[in-house]
């Protein structure tokens, strides 16, 4: 593993949390040689994100851009190889990949897969937004600059944002071309931007997506979930579901901005609740679309309202296959306690 890949890995594994991460990715089907697929999966289950990265080592590096454009050049008909070859691999069969907690999970074959190609080298200040890695355009992966990955990610924070983002970006990039200079008109004014630098296409993504009312709480409310999700395995109660812990991370990586904006306010009012004794129930969530339910109580240390009771309530009254149980608690003025109980509705 080259220094690019060990920091994409450690970088990514901070946004998309070690459940999620596979760094580890050879595999040998059956009967079959060793086949390496992309240099980095995030897997959602439903949705994976295969990273291929290329770095120019800097004692390869030169002033020369003819150089550097020639790198780019082998380097990028490489990578396109290798990303049609990774999403052919996973199509052909479902396969088990270790994550970073070193838990074997399926990558399931008819997952939707968004490819990213990501560049490290200083030298080259821009990229195309987009190639073709087939035959066609309608085949296009994102191309992308390792810092303008780290700024996407930072920004959007939320997992399922950031893949929604990439997807989005294909998208305008194939109806707009090689867009240098964006002017967007808002209900605050107009403002001017350049997508090529510092991944600023972001700033349109999101008022088109969540409009005036989107502004810098949402990314403070979903790095105060990273922070939440965290403690994930060693905060979840396993007598809920087999594997639970996986399964809330996996729950709360499918929340967009809003939903979490959502959530970390409900937790904040339940730790308020719990810090003044008020133990009881204090908020939900419901996504019928999504078939999801969050129950929010502040309690004393540990403490869960009866399953027998919640399910009951929940299960026959609400339209909602997954409920998840967020609890509360206060310890002193420096610290909390937070815990998890995730079900599945029986059909």
């Amino acid at each position: 593993m080259t220094n690019s890949e060990k920091l994409i890995s450690a970088f990514s594994e901070q946004v998309f949390f070690k459940e999620l991460v596979y760094s580890d990715l050879k595999f040998v089907p059956d009967g079959k040689t060793e086949v390496e697929l992309a240099d980095l999966l995030i897997n959602l289950e439903d949705v994976v994100l295969a990273i291929q990265l290329k770095e120019r080592n800097e004692r390869d590096r030169t002033e020369d851009l003819r150089i550097e454009e020639k790198w780019l050049h082998d380097k990028r008909k490489k990578a396109k190889r290798q990303i049609a070859e990774t999403i052919k691999s996973i199509r052909n069969k479902t396969i088990c990949l270790k994550n970073l907690r070193g838990v074997e999970i399926a990558i399931h074959s008819d997952a939707e897969i968004v490819p990213l190609i990501v560049f490290d080298n200083p030298s080259i200040k821009h990229y195309k937004h987009l190639l073709s890695y087939q035959l066609t355009e309608e085949e296009s992966v994102n191309c992308i600059s390792f810092t303008d990955y780290k700024i996407m990610c930072k920004q959007l924070v939320s997992p399922v944002e950031i893949i929604e983002y990439i997807k989005w970006r294909e998208h305008f990039y194939k109806n707009n071309g090689e867009v240098d200079y964006l002017l967007a008109d808002t209900d605050d004014g107009i403002f001017i931007s350049k997508p090529r630098n510092n991944e600023t296409l972001i700033t349109q993504y999101l008022y088109e997506k969540y409009g005036d009312a989107f502004n810098n709480d949402y990314k403070k409310y979903a790095s105060l979930l990273n922070t939440y999700t965290y403690v994930l395995h060693e905060h979840t109660d396993y007598s809920s579901e087999d594997g639970a812990s996986y399964a809330i991370v996996l729950f709360l990586a499918h929340l967009h901005l809003d939903e979490i904006k959502c959530f970390v306010e409900r937790i904040q009012k339940s730790l308020n609740e719990a810090k003044n004794k008020n133990y009881s129930i204090v908020g939900s969530l419901r996504n019928t679309l999504r078939n999801y339910g969050i129950v929010f109580t502040a309690t004393e240390q540990g403490g869960m309202i009866p399953t027998d009771i919640l399910l009951d309530e929940v299960f026959k009254t609400q339209s909602v296959k997954k409920l998840l149980q967020v609890a509360m608690s206060w310890v002193n003025e420096e610290q909390y306690r937070i815990d998890f109980l995730y079900w599945l509705k029986n059909d």
